[in-house]
Formats: C-alpha cells, structure tokens, sequence
C-alpha cells in the first residue's frame, strides 16, 4: 500500500490552499470548481460528485461550464473542498481562513465489530456518514474510508461507537507491529466477517492479532492459524486514526 504518513510541513500546507486561492488565474467558477477538486485529490468529477451526495449529471455541468452554480451550490462545493466560496464563485480570496490541517470528507461505510466475528456488511450508499478525514495521510481518497466500532474488544483504545479511519491494505509493505488493523476472513460458505485487532509480532516472527479490552474472556488469535469453516483469512485495511465523540 502507498506510504501512509505524509510529512508535509505546515508551511507546504498553507502554500497549497495558497496556489489553490491565490496563484492560479482561473477565468471563470468552471475552472476553479475544477481545479479545486483536483487539488483536494478526486481524480474525477463523477468521484468528487457521489462523495459529496451531489447528482453526478448537474456537478459535470458544473465543472464544464455548461451550468453556472448558485451560491448556494457554491459555499456546498467551497465547504467539500475546503476553499472560500468567494474564491470559486469571484476568483477574489475570503477574509475568513482556510484552515491549512484539515483533510478530506471520507465516508463511514460500515462498522466493524471488537470482540466478535461479525458478517461484513457496507451500508447503502444513501445512508453513508461523512467525517473529516485525516490531513496527514498519504493515500488515494478511493482507499480511505471510515467504520464504526461495536462490541468490547478494544474498549481500552477504540470504545464501542468509536470512527476508525481506514487505508486499504494491497499487502505490498510490511505492516510494523503495534499497528491497528482490520481483518477479514472468507467462510466456505461464501460469506466475509470482519475485525478489529492490533496487529503484533513476536520475536519468532508468529504475527498474532491481540485485543486491547477491559474482559480478559477477550483472547489474542495467531495469523493463518487454521479453523474449521474458514478458508481464507486477510488484512484488509490499516487504522490510520481514531473520531470518539463526546457524550
């Protein structure tokens, strides 16, 4: 998987939204809705559009130049790319500031249970959460996306009800011991279950994933251990943050 800390000073931070407000001469609210969209990291509009909730057909418009956008549609599209409203609709730079540290919108997906084997289910699009994603993580925005904790596993660090931020694991770089993962087991049955667990190896090289929880009934399992009914078993995603609301 791509590198997942991005070690961009501040200062690089503020000259981002610098050349997103300020450096690039864009003549009309089609090209800097483009631009913007770019620099926040969408490869495409129709990308940027379904993670926004947006009709995908009236934001291409947009972009185009086929439609112009109200202001109403603009402070929606300022907010999602983090840039002032002003800029996108005007060109002209807004007294209020962009905070340099925020990162993307990503999506709650799903949840993920501590504790127990639970089937894996994505939610409905329509019914997706949005949370503010990391600003310090260097990963593509396809790959990042969030789950919500339940049960008791991993209460001492992930309490039930707790967003985990996720990277897609592709596999291609070793995963240092310590770290959170997800993991995902295939039953012959055809049906996936996920995890969450922290990911350690010991000094044998045996890689066991280990709850964090108050119940000590909670027990460490060994990767590629065998069990019946079960045909395959894969990290699928790295836990780059943590969101606990307060109550």
């Amino acid at each position: 998987m791509p590198a997942i800390v991005h070690n961009a000073s501040p200062k690089r931070k503020c000259q981002m939204h610098y050349d997103v407000m300020h450096t690039e001469k864009m003549i009309n609210p089609a090209e800097r809705l483009r631009s913007a969209r770019q620099k926040a990291g969408y490869d495409s509009a129709k990308s940027a559009a379904e993670a926004m909730g947006v009709p995908v057909a009236t934001y291409i418009q947009h972009e185009n130049g086929v439609r112009g956008f109200p202001a109403t549609r603009a402070e929606r599209y300022a907010k999602f790319f983090r840039v002032p409203p002003e800029w996108l609709l005007y060109g002209q730079p807004s007294l209020k500031t962009v905070g340099p540290g925020l990162g993307p919108l990503l999506s709650i997906k799903g949840s993920v249970a501590a504790g127990v084997w639970q089937a894996a289910q994505q939610l409905d699009e329509n019914e997706w959460q949005t949370f503010t994603g990391s600003p310090d993580v260097d990963a593509p925005l396809r790959d990042r996306y969030g789950v919500r904790v339940e049960g008791q596993s991993m209460d001492l660090v992930y309490p039930p009800g707790t967003i985990l931020e996720c990277v897609r694991y592709w596999g291609r770089e070793p995963i240092a011991s310590g770290r959170r993962v997800i993991v995902q087991r295939l039953r012959d049955n055809g049906e996936y279950e996920t995890t969450v667990k922290e990911y350690v190896e010991g000094a044998d090289g045996v890689v066991w994933f280990v709850p964090r929880s108050s119940d000590p009934s909670f027990q460490a399992f060994r990767f590629g251990q065998v069990e019946p009914g079960i045909s395959a078993a894969e990290i699928v995603a790295i836990v780059v943050a943590s969101i606990r609301y307060e109550t």
